[in-house]
């Protein structure tokens, strides 16, 4: 890919999340505008408000360096389309930009309307729920051909996008900002364990089903067992039933969103991350798993569902395990390993996350400059 980095223009990022919201997409939106901003690459960010109050918002807002506009949400979807679009409009023409990055649904759907505005390079970022056989697909397909080039955020996102696109998609893994997470020395104590952890909202594509169902399989080899689930909530009644059906209520705690802090917390006690994603389901997919290496910071290693995104993320006797998310021998056959060389997947799970971090992955996306 013969593309050269030019450091003169601002480069604007539009998100479909970011913090202080929740969602993995918001956490790449601004781990790759703190890691431009490191390299010296100006930016700005046009990106929704979700699930925090204005003021916690401002607050967040003026706590970084870059200008960060944000979209109101509102109720008619004529005036919010309106309002979004005259937003990026006017920082297109503030800024003079010439590359924007797009990320995540909504953003990709805006496309076609920057071509209007004039910009000539735009990069279109999949993570793998856009790319879900819903009825706006034939629609994200149209939007994602008017982009100049597509970053996949693994290899089986890629593999989810139209094959007449495949050659514009390029493959470049999640990375972590160590800086923003504060992580103790300290080894892990397997004192009651394992704790096991799931960081996404409650969801099909996150997989706390599996592990809930896999759960009385699990306890009969480690009676100690206790899981958190950490993240939006909304769809917890479905899962409450099936705890209760279970009778699993002393087993496991549903946090909601939590403060970073308190998530700290929750890595810093816990012994392995689980992500037993559907694969299977059509609409929406486990692109990653930025919670995977979030986790390997704090020794975490991470047990995670084969033939999703999770297959960049873990890596097999390193960093965790990969598993048929409904085989429960596989599921406590890989705990069984975990904890047996429990230190050495900690330890290796440290290195790996300090090894891919986002200063590192920043220079492949720089090449994206025009």
């Amino acid at each position: 890919m013969d593309i050269k980095y030019q450091n003169k223009n601002t480069v604007l990022i539009i998100s479909s999340e970011f913090p202080p919201g929740p969602g993995g997409i918001g956490t790449h939106a601004i781990s790759i505008a703190n890691a431009f901003q490191k390299r010296g690459v100006n930016v700005v960010i046009n990106t929704i408000s979700n699930y925090v109050n204005s003021q916690k918002e401002i607050n967040y807002d003026n706590n970084h360096s870059f200008k960060i506009y944000r979209f109101k949400n509102y109720g008619s979807i004529i005036k919010r389309w309106y309002h979004r679009l005259n937003i990026i409009k006017n920082t297109i023409r503030l800024y003079r930009i010439k590359n924007i990055f797009v990320s995540g649904r909504f953003s990709i759907w805006v496309i076609p309307f920057i071509k209007i505005f004039g910009v000539p390079n735009i990069v279109a970022i999949i993570h793998g729920t856009e790319i879900g056989k819903t009825i706006f697909f034939k629609w994200t397909i149209f939007c994602l051909k008017k982009a100049n080039n597509i970053i996949a955020i693994s290899k089986f996102t890629r593999s989810l996008i139209a094959e007449n696109l495949i050659g514009q998609v390029y493959v470049v893994n999640n990375g972590i900002d160590p800086s923003i997470w504060n992580v103790p020395e300290k080894s892990k104590v397997l004192k009651n364990f394992p704790i096991l952890l799931t960081v996404g909202t409650i969801s099909l594509r996150k997989g706390q089903y599996n592990v809930i169902k896999m759960l009385p399989y699990i306890l009969k080899v480690f009676p100690n067992i206790h899981y958190h689930c950490v993240g939006d909530d909304k769809e917890k009644n479905s899962l409450l039933e099936l705890i209760d059906k279970l009778n699993l209520i002393n087993q496991v705690t549903i946090h909601g969103v939590l403060e970073h802090y308190e998530l700290e917390k929750l890595y810093n006690i816990s012994h392995v991350n689980m992500m037993l994603s559907n694969h299977k389901s059509k609409t929406d997919y486990e692109g990653f798993g930025i919670s995977v290496l979030e986790g390997n910071l704090f020794g975490v290693p991470a047990i995670g569902a084969r033939n999703t995104g999770l297959q960049d993320s873990i890596k097999p006797n390193i960093n965790g395990e990969l598993v048929d998310p409904k085989n429960n021998k596989e599921i406590i056959k890989s705990l069984e390993r975990i904890f047996l060389k429990y230190d050495y997947y900690s330890n290796q799970s440290k290195n790996y996350a300090k090894i891919n971090t986002w200063d590192n992955k920043i220079v492949q996306y720089e090449k994206f400059i025009q």
